[in-house]
């Protein structure tokens, strides 16, 4: 009975708990330094070079009452080429019941998660905001798609 209760626990571990919200915006210029201003006081703050940054934020009494650690983060990165902030934002919970084995939540609507998702998007509005962005899309994907997102490639002109 035990090897079968772990055998659930470990799939449930790994299926389909790996997703993040990706948001493309249009912003004025690279707004990192407001955005890391108004961050420090409730999220650590890591400026990774000039178009790159991490935040994350722990999750306290998510943590105790999980039984483990919780932590949102927030990747942005900034094409200056186009005046373009993305940002992958995703929830990270490793707690005991799960054999600590972590998984990740997306802000968007659904079950999963279901709680936390009002309090991730308050995080996910914050970050825009400090930003003075305008969201041009919004979705969900796999915690490990690539990003920052390739430009495409345009093709040359036909002859």
């Amino acid at each position: 009975m035990l090897s079968r209760l772990v055998l659930v626990v470990l799939l449930l571990g790994t299926v389909g708990c790996s997703s993040a919200t990706y948001i493309r915006a249009t912003v004025a210029g690279n707004p990192f330094d407001r955005v890391a201003q108004e961050a420090q006081d409730n999220w650590s703050v890591e400026q990774v070079d000039p178009n790159t940054l991490h935040l994350s934020d722990a999750w306290p009494f998510h943590s105790i009452f999980a039984l483990g650690y919780s932590v949102s983060h927030a990747n942005l990165s900034y094409d200056p080429t186009d005046s373009v902030l993305n940002i992958q934002y995703f929830f990270q919970s490793n707690q005991l019941l799960m054999l600590f084995i972590p998984f990740f939540l997306d802000a968007e609507p659904g079950f999963a998660g279901g709680a936390l998702k009002p309090i991730m998007n308050e995080q996910i509005n914050a970050i825009l905001r400090w930003s003075g962005a305008s969201v041009l899309s919004r979705r969900a994907g796999e915690q490990s798609d690539p990003f920052p997102p390739e430009s495409p490639v345009s093709s040359p002109p036909a002859d």
